[in-house]
């Protein structure tokens, strides 16, 4: 891919790392292997592999042609709230299942979306001398038709009282991947609705 997109335009400037597993909260043959002690190690592995390995790659890949260029170019990382706060697994619970089977959020989802700001904070101090530079985004939750007991759960726990609209990142991005950040690099941009400072 980078050697197509510099065939093409000659040159590239942004990267944004957003592809992840989304490890689901589902029941296999009567167990919930979202729960820690019944989660997958393959599942754990393919999540790291995706989300994190991922990033890791694509920003080594085209990170190292930005820097090898010497004119600058940005990388942007898609965290999340649980990035910085723990899952509230009391917004999944569903009170007619016995404690050993309560929905959770996986544990590899914020474990990825952690290790996201750390790779984040790692490049921005790799290549900064050539420019590049490097932030990440840790947004909350989108509303996406989810079930209404969950959107009323989740709301309760965010200040401004409900989830963001699907279309209330795109300034955020733009302003990170232009020059109008161009003071920023090592940066974790939370953006979601005050959840995570309560």
């Amino acid at each position: 891919m980078r050697d197509c997109i510099l065939d093409r335009f000659g040159r590239l400037d942004i990267l944004i790392n957003n592809a992840a597993n989304n490890p689901k909260m589902e029941a296999r043959n009567g167990k919930n292997f979202a729960r820690l002690e019944d989660f997958p190690l393959d599942t754990w592995e393919a999540d790291l592999r995706v989300g994190l390995t991922g990033a890791f790659l694509c920003s080594r890949v085209f990170g190292s042609e930005m820097a090898r260029r010497g004119q600058g170019g940005v990388i942007l990382n898609m965290a999340s709230d649980l990035a910085v706060i723990a899952p509230d697994q009391r917004i999944y619970r569903d009170e007619n299942l016995p404690e050993a089977e309560q929905p959770v959020k996986p544990v590899t989802y914020s474990v990825v979306k952690t290790g996201l700001l750390g790779l984040t904070r790692y490049l921005a101090t790799y290549w900064h001398k050539s420019g590049v530079r490097v932030n990440v985004i840790s947004p909350g939750g989108v509303y996406n038709g989810q079930p209404d007991q969950f959107v009323d759960r989740l709301s309760r726990l965010i200040p401004l009282g409900r989830m963001a609209n699907i279309d209330e990142y795109r300034g955020a991005i733009l302003f990170l991947c232009s020059d109008a950040s161009s003071y920023m690099t090592g940066s974790n941009l939370v953006i979601d609705g005050g959840r995570s400072c309560c």
